[in-house]
Parts: C-alpha cells; structure tokens; sequence
C-alpha cells in the first residue's frame, strides 16, 4: 500500500511538471511555470489559506513567489511529492528560506540534518553562518557556531569579521565561560573592534566589564591597555584598571576556562592506589596511596575539599578520606550496610551513600557526624546508577536492577527521606551509566554507545527532564567516568582517555597523556583543589 501511495504522488508530480492539470501559473524571481493549487494546498498551510481565502491569488489564479528562485521552487515540490533528498551545499540555505516560508517543516528539517553533517566551519564563515542559522531558528547549529567563534577567538581575531561584529554579537562572544584563549587575546579583540568601531563610552564600559581583567597579564594591561587611545579616552574604564592593577590577587595570563575547571579524580583502582588526578592543565598528578584497599567497585563523592570514598567489594563498609590540600588519607567510620557497585551524591553539606549490589539502603553522613546513618530505602536492587542533585533532591537514574538494563529514574528528597520514581525515564536502558553535571546540563554516556544530553530543572519543586540529543560513540565497559571539558565529554578507562565533541556529535582524536598509572577505572570525581591562581 505504501509503495502505491508513494508511486501515486510520483505521477502527480509528473503530470504538473508536464503541465497538465494545472490551474495556477507562479512567478519565481527569475522564471515562470506552473501549478494545482489543491497539490499546494495539501502540501503546505502557508498555501491553504492562501487559496481558501479572499487573497489575490485565489482569485487571479497567479502565485507570486518574487524571493524564491525556479531552481528551488521546483526542487521543494519534487522533494515533497517524490520523497527525494535534493539538499545540496549550494542550495541548502535557499531551500531553507523557501521552506521557511512556505511553513514546509519536513523540509527545513532534511536542510537541518544535512548542515549537522556536512557544515565546516572555518575562521572566516563561522560569523556568516552564526547570523544565517539564528535567523531560521536552528538552535543547536547556531550554537555550535558560537562555540566555534570562542573556542578559536584567537584566529578569529586575527580576521577583520572581528570588526564586523555587532555590538550585542561581541559581548554574546566576549562573555562566554568556554573562551580557550587567554584573556589577553580576548581583551586585544575587544579593543580592536572599539577602535575601529569608535561606541560610545557607555558601550566602551560594558565591553570592558566583561573581559576578565582580573586574569589578564599585569604587563600587557601596563604596556598595551593603560595608555591606549581607548582607556585614555574613558575614565570608569581606567578606574577598574587601576584597581585590578593594584589588586594582590593576581594571576597572569590565564585563560578563564582554567579558573573554573576543577581537578578531576579518577577512580584508578590497583590495590592501595585508588585514585589518579587528572589536572585542568591536562596533567596527571600524584596521589598518594590509601591505608586500605577497599577493592573493586567502590564509589565517591567530594564534599567540599575532600573525597569520600566508601564501599567495595572487598571491604564493604570502609569509608576512606583523602585530603585534596594536605594530600593526607584518614579512615572515617564504617557503612551501616554492605555498599558495592553503588553510587555517591553529595547534598546540603552532607554525603551520601546510595544502593548498590548488596543493599538499598541510602546512608547519610556530614561532616561534623562520626557516624552513617541510614535515612532510606530505594526498594530495588540497583547497580551502575549514577545520582544528579538537583535542590534537596537526589536522582538515581539509570544502572541495571536486578541485573537488567534500566531506565528508572527515582527522586530521594534529603530533607523527608522519602523515596519515589519519576513517570519520565531515560531515553535509552543501559547496564551501565556515567554522567557529568552542570545543571541544568546533564551528560550522559553509557555502555551501550549513546552520548546523551539532558536539561534537568527544578521549578516550585516540580522536577522536569527534556532530552536535548542523542547521538552514538562507542561501547565502553561498565567500568569507566566522564567528564565535560570545553564542550567535550572526556571518557576515562583503564586504555586512557578518549574525547567526544558534543557539537559535531563524534569523536575526536585524543592527545592526552595516559595515566602513569594502571588498574580498571570506576568513575570519575571532580573535585575544587583548592589551589590559588
């Protein structure tokens, strides 16, 4: 049946462009053919009420299309009735503007897929294509042309579209955490455009208030910044100079990236190592080894400058405390119940302890107690979960129950102690799950190849999760972590740390250095180190 309503429209579209049938001539910019108006009608609104109505066109029997070329207009209907993809580099944003208008989202949506695979994005398009994809609404495209601009802002400077910039395009730029360059580069662009674009001192403030003085070198803020044409001419702009000069919290040349970007604690288990740290500088540091080998299949948290480690299959009440300042390891008091292949949150200035292979129970235990509490029950054997705080609740989404992959999603609310299970569920089921968070961004990876990102929020107590994409990568084991870093998920195993660009949705190659350590990895644990830049 479907393949003679396929071959029905197929001779549809034959006949009109044969010309037959046809009672409405339409006049492109540069060519003229003709059309049915109930084949217009059926395909599109934009049409249906064009004909329905008391419009001219209805009554003249000519269509006027003065932005759409013959070229496309043709393409669009042989896409719509023939089901053939005739999206092409050189048509593609044609396309999109006739789909636009003519409200054909199917066909906006071929032009869409077409730009996620094949847009290559260079120092000299990225700005025509930012403004292009804003202007048809493709959100995840135009951001990702975003991201481009401020990841290579330092070849981007070096091209006059820097000067092109609007005012509100150079600040949505400026103002981004994920700027990779130092923030000499970013001040050096930001001043190149006030000069070539001379705005008015108001202007001149807010640009410079969002550049990280703070974190530009004392020297080029003395030599290049102080006396400039720029700074001379503006005198709120040489008072918050003079302060951050005059500050003794000074750092040099640093990118902001690096100031936000905690160290990252792997959990690398090979007897008494249990963990390995993996700097911002992409360096792995020593940590020392633990008093005790807990063994595989432990878990942590970080509370504050400290990691928590609890549970394994060894030893599994241990509770373990390492130092991120003092790099000194303690022993805290034991679980109440058996924890292994469990997950840990922390909540509210307190850690916990949550399910797992030998228990359900979740365990509490702050930093001024001496002691683990139990304070619930998660009624299900769950394993490889992984735990998103969000307020006074914690999620325990994903992992495997019973041995069997799952979706489930259950909320445990810190401050009733109540356990209950979400009507939304994961997008896909996996034995295994590991997320990184920065609410309300959830990434998510599994052992099943699906990269997934999640918006969690949090509205008057009502929890919602949308599923922004998914999109595959690779198999892991079920021993592995992830972190995110400059719009990447880095995966950590015991092979070393493979990347995944979240924006162009594939893997990219990875230059990191591997762990001089070895042993199988469990997870990941970012955590503040404390140190002072």
């Amino acid at each position: 049946m479907e393949n003679a309503q396929a071959q029905l429209l197929v001779n549809i579209h034959e006949e009109i462009t044969k010309g037959t049938f046809t009672d409405i001539q339409i006049i492109c910019k540069d060519g003229t053919t003709t059309g049915s108006r109930i084949v217009l009608a059926a395909m599109s609104s934009y049409f249906r009420a064009m004909f329905s109505s008391d419009m001219s066109e209805s009554q003249t029997g000519v269509l006027n299309l003065p932005t759409v070329s013959l070229s496309v207009f043709q393409d669009v209907i042989k896409m719509c009735l023939c089901g053939i993809n005739l999206v092409s580099e050189d048509n593609c944003m044609k396309v999109i503007d006739a789909a636009e208008m003519m409200q054909l989202d199917n066909i906006k949506q071929l032009c869409e897929i077409f730009l996620k695979e094949g847009l290559t994005l260079t120092d000299k398009n990225c700005l025509g294509w930012w403004r292009l994809l804003k202007i048809y609404n493709l959100h995840d495209l135009s951001n990702r042309a975003l991201s481009y601009m401020a990841e290579k802002f330092a070849d981007f400077v070096q091209t006059e579209n820097v000067v092109q910039l609007s005012k509100d395009e150079l600040l949505e730029i400026i103002s981004k955490e994920e700027m990779e360059c130092t923030e000499d580069i970013i001040l050096k662009g930001a001043m190149k455009w006030i000069e070539h674009n001379n705005p008015e001192p108001d202007d001149v403030k807010v640009i410079f208030e969002n550049v990280r003085l703070d974190i530009v070198d004392s020297q080029f803020l003395i030599d290049d910044v102080t006396f400039s044409d720029v700074v001379f001419k503006n005198k709120s702009v040489q008072v918050m100079i003079q302060k951050v000069l005059r500050s003794p919290c000074r750092v040099s040349a640093r990118s902001r990236v690096n100031t936000k970007i905690p160290d990252v604690f792997v959990l690398h288990h090979n007897k008494t190592s249990l963990l390995s740290c993996f700097t911002p500088d992409n360096k792995w540091e020593d940590v020392p080894p633990a008093p005790v080998d807990p063994g595989k299949f432990y878990s942590a948290a970080g509370l504050g400058d400290k990691i928590c480690i609890t549970g394994g299959f060894d030893k599994k009440k241990c509770t373990l405390i390492y130092d991120t300042i003092t790099k000194v390891w303690s022993v805290g008091p034991n679980l109440t119940h058996d924890h292994s292949y469990h997950c840990m949150a922390t909540a509210n200035s307190k850690v916990y302890s949550i399910g797992g292979h030998y228990s359900n129970t979740i365990e509490v235990l702050s930093g001024s107690e001496t002691h683990w509490q139990v304070v619930g029950d998660l009624g299900l054997r769950r394993e490889f979960t992984f735990p998103v705080t969000v307020g006074e609740n914690i999620l325990v989404m994903g992992g495997s129950i019973n041995s069997v992959g799952s979706n489930v999603i259950q909320c445990f609310n810190t401050r009733t102690h109540t356990v209950s299970q979400l009507n939304t569920k994961l997008p896909c089921s996996s034995l295994s799950q590991r997320s990184s968070v920065h609410l309300p961004d959830v990434y998510l990876l599994d052992n099943d190849r699906h990269v997934m990102h999640l918006q969690v929020t949090n509205t008057d107590g009502e929890i919602k999760i949308q599923v922004k994409s998914i999109a595959g990568w690779k198999s892991f084991d079920v021993r592995f972590g992830v972190t995110h870093r400059h719009g990447r998920l880095l995966c950590f195993t015991e092979d070393g740390i493979s990347k995944f660009n979240l924006a162009e949705g594939k893997e990219e190659k990875s230059t990191f250095p591997k762990s001089p350590r070895s042993g199988k990895v469990y997870n990941v644990c970012t955590v503040s180190s404390g140190k002072t830049l």
